[in-house]
């Protein structure tokens, strides 16, 4: 009896202590009923600390679930936040190339729609040359061209040669400009200079002109070509950024 009530002690030291007594006995039978109470009730007990153990868990569990898909969402939200923020700049910057190339396409176009203009000006004045070697005027200006050509050629002994057709024309007009080459030097040089000028013509035309001449000196080293071309490219050249404001402006 002590041995059994040693153990029912060990199983269940809160519990009452029961009696054990022999099994044919009723008093037997009583602490039986007794013990499998305590047992049952051990047993609920084991259960319910399972269960709240359990619980526990499962809460902490739950709790660092969440924590742990909170902290990815987070992240998720801070990588599309990223992202979204790259597409945005790449788009602005995109834009900006875009609103930059359509600016400087449109000065293109607006350059050469000027250019254009300007060489269809260039074009109808060129046009017009021809009709200036048939008017009354052409003599004078073309000794005024010859003239202008032995200034700046500065040199005693010159040729001069003119277009093709228009030799005879050419020759009077270089006879009146070499006398007033020498009138020019007499007045702006020394004697010897004026006396050894020597103004001779080239019979050779042009390989291509309208009008005007080409003035060689220094034995055919420098040349100068003043015709009626030349002069054209020198005027517009010379004067087109006037040209560009009374046309642009």
């Amino acid at each position: 009896r002590k041995s059994n009530e040693g153990t029912w002690r060990k199983l269940c030291p809160t519990g009452p202590l029961v009696a054990l007594s022999t099994p044919s006995t009723p008093a037997s039978k009583m602490n039986d009923v007794e013990i499998n109470q305590q047992i049952k009730q051990m047993q609920q007990f084991i259960h319910q600390e399972a269960a709240e153990k359990a619980s526990e868990i499962k809460l902490k569990a739950d709790e660092e679930f969440n924590i742990e898909k909170l902290r990815m969402v987070e992240a998720e939200k801070a990588k599309i936040r990223a992202e979204y923020e790259r597409k945005e700049k790449q788009i602005e910057v995109q834009k900006r190339i875009s609103q930059s190339n359509e600016v400087r396409l449109g000065r293109l176009r607006c350059l050469k729609a000027r250019d254009d203009a300007m060489q269809a000006i260039l074009a109808e004045t060129a046009a017009k040359l021809p009709s200036l070697t048939a008017g009354s005027g052409y003599a004078s200006l073309l000794e005024k061209l010859i003239l202008e050509a032995l200034i700046r050629i500065d040199e005693a002994k010159v040729s001069v040669r003119g277009v093709a057709g228009q030799a005879p024309a050419a020759q009077k007009a270089c006879t009146a400009a070499a006398a007033k080459y020498k009138d020019w030097a007499a007045k702006n040089k020394d004697a010897a200079f004026a006396s050894s000028i020597e103004v001779a013509w080239d019979s050779s035309p042009l390989a291509a002109g309208i009008g005007g001449v080409e003035v060689s000196g220094f034995g055919g080293k420098i040349s100068l070509t003043n015709t009626l071309q030349s002069r054209l490219m020198l005027a517009y050249e010379t004067r087109l950024p006037k040209l560009r404001a009374a046309l642009f402006a």
